[in-house]
């Protein structure tokens, strides 16, 4: 067989060329397609994101005002007792009516001195 006479055929590989404008075409679609989902993508993204805002923001409200309400019943107990501890309200009160009057007004009162040495528990 003589490899100049030898048909040659055409290789399974390459592709079938188009026309031009129908490479144009489908390239166009692609590229559409493509700036189609981009633009679906980032829209989805930015509305997602805009839609965070108004809820942090409610939240932080929210917590605001229950912050405020703790605030105003921390004030309230504050002055129930400052109220419990008044002196009017201890002048009344079940454990000064068992007291008993001192003997005498006098009152004596340990001084410090550094001869006096407190014994430790070790001994």
């Amino acid at each position: 067989m003589d490899p100049l006479t030898h048909a040659v055929r055409p290789l399974k590989w390459r592709r079938k060329r188009h026309p031009l404008s129908e490479e144009v075409r489908s390239t166009f679609r692609l590229l559409s397609v493509t700036l189609l989902v981009l633009l679906i993508g980032l829209t989805g993204t930015y509305l997602y994101t805009n839609s965070l805002k108004p809820a942090k923001g409610y939240e932080l409200e929210q917590l605001r005002l229950d912050h405020e309400s703790l605030q105003s019943d921390l004030r309230k107990l504050d002055r129930q007792v400052i109220e419990a501890q008044s002196f009017l309200n201890l002048s009344g009160s079940e454990v000064l009516r068992r007291m008993q009057v001192a003997e005498s007004n006098t009152f004596s009162y340990i001084e410090y001195s550094p001869k006096v040495s407190l014994k430790s528990s070790d001994e």
